[in-house]
């Protein structure tokens, strides 16, 4: 079963339960009924799998259900020419690979740049039911 799943998303999912179980516990909680999920477009994650990924691995655990909520954070520039610090847009996630390879500051132009924001996958917050 483990060949319809991508390794990146797969993993990554593992990760993401098993500090919710852990954090879960901690706080008594009877089951964990969803989980906020923020990524940057670098990661290069993709959603659906990533989904997929966690319900399949929470199948037997307290999150079994628990919704996975992705909301997306920004890519953010840094120029070491004129100091430009602020974000890119792209159209989707799946467009920073366009993006990474079109890198000019979009205030002068220049290459001289670094990518400041935009590979993190975090935690933001979870929802359980606690016991009585």
């Amino acid at each position: 079963m483990i060949g319809y799943f991508s390794m990146h998303e797969f993993s990554t999912a593992k990760g993401i339960l098993e500090t919710v179980l852990k954090v879960a516990k901690e706080n008594g909680a009877k089951c964990i009924t969803g989980v906020n999920l923020e990524i940057g477009p670098l990661t290069m994650l993709n959603p659906e799998q990533l989904q997929f990924s966690f319900q399949v691995l929470s199948e037997n655990t307290m999150a079994k259900g628990a919704k996975l909520n992705i909301s997306f954070s920004p890519m953010k520039l840094l120029c070491h020419n004129c100091g430009f610090d602020g974000k890119i847009s792209t159209d989707t996630p799946e467009d920073s690979l366009g993006v990474m390879t079109l890198l000019n500051c979009p205030k002068c132009g220049s290459s001289d740049t670094e990518i400041d924001e935009g590979r993190s996958c975090n935690i933001r917050n979870i929802k359980v039911e606690k016991n009585k």
